[in-house]
């Protein structure tokens, strides 16, 4: 009984000890853990285990870093001379190390570089790529820094250190440890973790012993692998004793695998008294078998093989397997590059395992014609597809015709031609850009092939040649012009006047011209949109002066932008042209809130009238499907093409088919103008003078302070937005001969470099920079005024 209440005693003591610990030790903020611990050589580049940081959410602050470090003489290195391979010597620096950041849908260009997934383990991460810096410290050392928190409120933070290509020092044995250093007040932790082990045990060599040519697949020749191991057990015992990954677009084929003994073996099945014999499985369920050798299986664009027994006798077997074509757009034409890994240690990194083989035709555009950007049914110059000799174009071969960026297909055609077909075969991906044809039967003299009256969809506001990319494994490449984009109309203004803060001023008067007949749309609305904070003073007059274009001059009117400021000007378009027209917009003034900076006023002339692809109506006109509908997966030819975006727009993150500079601002000189400015708390309407504006965050209290977004409590202040700085952690404010510094989490400001000390602290939230700003307000000069009754802060300057 004494024994069990002294333990109990202790055991409240460690429970009391634990709950002292402060936040943000190692023991609260997370781990570092080795996804894969590889057995490797010496005096060689290999590929280490990749290494999750897990850290606990809350637990990093933007500005926190930590370093990685491998054991010396040790080094990150990567593909410099572009012989195919990362050799000693060919170090990653910071030229490198600053690109190799990536998400997880991103391809990253070198060997070593940091994941930063979405998502993992169905959790949402906090973190983004862009979040995150890469700093070259020495050869075998690198620190990572956070500079932001995309997603504060997320279910964790997730890092992924790969180690694709480390060079290992000569003459080093055992435990490969990567050294984990923080700074004191970072939230990551210090620690180490083994990475990878080096050992002079036996190895594995692979040898491909049938490398076939092929397009689709290789079943009409597979490949032929042989793995020879120089001392029994040299294949490990482990659920992925080796893994051959394929390059992108590539997959193992689950059929037709055969495991042949060459040589050497497993267990002496037969009684002649040699352990010559294996049984093998190529079903994954089998992992771990005692009464199976070996399990090969494929998954996906990896080839696993598992292996439950040792070998009793140094073995040699051939795998007959083969692969196939998963994604053409992303599948490279020459050689298909297998990349060895697995617990058990190989001689290779490496293997070529087959040809993927390009095949010659000619391709090449009739007419280039002349389309519009912001519209559909944009009809491009017939394409033409043509063999040198009959039988050039292979059965089973394709072609990917691939758009740019600003550009979706609409429309779509097939051909025959002396016996062979190009048939439609779907769309590659799921932004709508790369259409694929197939080739079916073989022809009986040269064919030429023709798609004809083709039609695509631009993006608003793009111009120049309509360049398509050529790809598949037809033999054909490179790149052809199939149209010359040009936009609906154009703008330009008469004059540039200035324009000042707070008044009512005159612009400059404006002119929109058709760049031919017909390209303004009728019975839908022209649109000319100011920059936020810049609104009409009234409505201009608007006419045609030029052209038999019809508008509505009654229904001429400014529109609300979110129902705050008038700064759209709205034309009816009650009928369109049938020569080039052009309208002229006149008396022009604006008033331009403290918010805007100086410097051009751009104004942009959007609306359904010259951006159809952004029109819901004329978007399931042009498809064929009246119910479509915002994020609606949209289809050509009984293929899913691409998902509309918001409100069911094409290209939703543009609409603007011309723009152009009519004003320019000024600001009034300091102690020119005075001003009162009024912030309430949880409201994001804030008034200068009375005029209402609006914030993305509301102000809030906290620790008896009274926090506002850094951009909108300086320029409340009169500090001009070109001087509100933000780098490293740090928020600067210039105005006039004050220089005042805050850094985010610090309770320390700098006054023209000399330190006062706040009551709170600068910190971020939801994306935004806070800060105190009773204290932004008096070290610029401003007085303060603060309502507990209204919870409103009054500043005047």
């Amino acid at each position: 009984m004494r024994k069990s209440r002294k333990l109990i005693a202790i055991l409240a003591v460690l429970a009391l000890l634990v709950t002292m610990l402060p936040v943000g030790t190692a023991f609260a903020a997370g781990e570092y853990k080795a996804l894969q611990v590889p057995t490797v050589n010496d005096d060689k580049v290999q590929e280490l285990g990749t290494v999750k940081v897990d850290i606990t959410p809350g637990s990093i602050k933007p500005g926190d870093s930590v370093t990685f470090r491998l054991p010396e003489d040790f080094q990150f290195v990567y593909d410099k001379d572009g012989d195919g391979k990362a050799e000693q010597d060919e170090v990653m620096g910071q030229a490198q190390w600053k690109d190799a950041v990536v998400s997880s849908s991103v391809y990253a260009d070198y060997p070593n570089f940091i994941e930063v997934p979405e998502r993992y383990a169905g959790d949402d991460n906090c973190l983004s790529a862009d979040d995150v810096k890469v700093t070259y410290l020495d050869e075998n050392e690198i620190k990572i820094t956070v500079n932001n928190i995309e997603n504060p409120g997320a279910d964790g933070i997730y890092l992924f250190l790969h180690l694709g290509a480390v060079y290992i020092d000569s003459g080093f044995d055992g435990d490969v440890k990567l050294v984990a250093d923080a700074p004191s007040g970072s939230g990551f932790p210090d620690g180490t973790v083994v990475v990878g082990r080096v050992s002079s045990e036996g190895k594995v060599s692979l040898e491909v012993t049938n490398v076939p040519s092929f397009s689709n697949d290789t079943t009409g020749d597979p490949i032929k692998i042989r793995i020879k191991e120089d001392v029994s057990g040299a294949l490990e015992k482990d659920t992925e004793s080796l893994k051959l990954v394929l390059p992108s677009g590539f997959e193992w084929m689950t059929t037709d695998i055969n495991v042949n003994l060459v040589w050497g073996g497993w267990r002496d099945t037969d009684g002649d008294g040699k352990a010559d014999d294996v049984e093998v499985s190529t079903d994954k369920n089998d992992v771990g078998d005692s009464d199976f050798d070996l399990v090969v299986y494929p998954d996906d664009d990896e080839l696993i093989i598992a292996v439950n027994n040792e070998s009793d006798e140094a073995a040699c077997i051939e795998l007959t397997l083969n692969i196939e074509v998963e994604d053409e757009t992303d599948a490279q034409p020459g050689d298909v590059t297998v990349k060895v890994r697995g617990e058990s240690d190989c001689d290779q990194s490496e293997i070529v395992v087959a040809e993927y083989g390009e095949y010659e035709t000619s391709i090449s555009v009739k007419d280039v014609p002349t389309v519009m950007a912001g519209m559909t049914e944009q009809e491009i110059g017939d394409i033409v597809i043509k063999e040198s000799v009959k039988g050039s174009l292979v059965s089973g071969r394709t072609i990917i015709l691939t758009l740019p960026s600003n550009a979706k297909w609409g429309k779509i055609d097939e051909d025959s031609d002396s016996g062979v077909d190009l048939e439609f075969a779907g769309f590659p991906g799921t932004d709508g850009r790369s259409a694929k044809w197939k080739v079916d039967g073989e022809s009986t003299e040269a064919a030429e092939l023709e798609l004809e009256d083709m039609e695509v969809v631009l993006e608003p506001g793009f111009t120049g040649d309509l360049v398509i990319e050529v790809s598949g494994t037809a033999g054909l490449s490179g790149e052809i012009t199939v149209a010359k984009v040009v936009t609906p109309v154009t703008i330009t203004a008469d004059n540039v006047p200035e324009v000042k803060i707070g008044t009512v001023s005159d612009a400059g008067d404006l002119t929109i011209t058709e760049t031919v007949d017909g390209a303004i749309k009728d019975d839908k609305d022209l649109v000319i949109d100011l920059p936020e904070g810049v609104r009409f003073a009234s409505t201009p007059k608007v006419e045609v002066v030029e052209g038999d274009l019809d508008i509505d001059e009654g229904g001429v009117r400014t529109k609300a932008d979110g129902g705050t400021d008038d700064n759209w000007l709205v034309i009816p378009i009650d009928g369109k042209s049938s020569e080039p027209s052009t309208i002229k917009v006149t008396g022009i003034q604006y008033i331009c809130d403290r918010t805007v900076p100086e410097g051009d006023i751009v104004v942009k002339v959007k609306g359904a009238a010259v951006a159809e692809v952004n029109d819901l109506e004329e978007v399931r006109d042009y498809y064929g499907d009246p119910n479509l509908d915002a994020y609606d997966k949209v289809e050509i030819d009984g293929f899913e093409a691409f998902q509309l975006g918001e409100d069911g727009k094409i290209f939703p993150k543009t609409s603007t088919a011309a723009k152009t500079v009519n004003a320019k601002v000024t600001t009034p000189a300091p102690g020119e103008q005075k001003a009162t400015v009024v912030f309430k708390v949880g409201d994001t309407k804030f008034t200068v003078n009375g005029a209402e504006q609006t914030m993305d965050v509301a102000p809030y209290i906290k620790n008896g302070r009274t926090y506002i977004p850094v951009r909108y409590s300086a320029q409340a202040v009169g500090v001009a937005p070109e001087n509100i700085l933000f780098s490293g952690g740090k928020v600067t404010l210039i105005k006039g001969d004050k220089v005042v510094q805050f850094t985010i989490g610090s309770n320390v400001m700098l006054v023209n470099g000399v330190g006062v000390t706040m009551d709170v602290k600068a910190e971020i939230t939801n994306g935004r920079t806070m800060l105190p700003f009773r204290w932004v307000a008096q070290a610029l000069g401003a007085q303060v005024n603060w309502d507990p009754t209204e919870q409103t802060v009054t500043m005047t300057l």
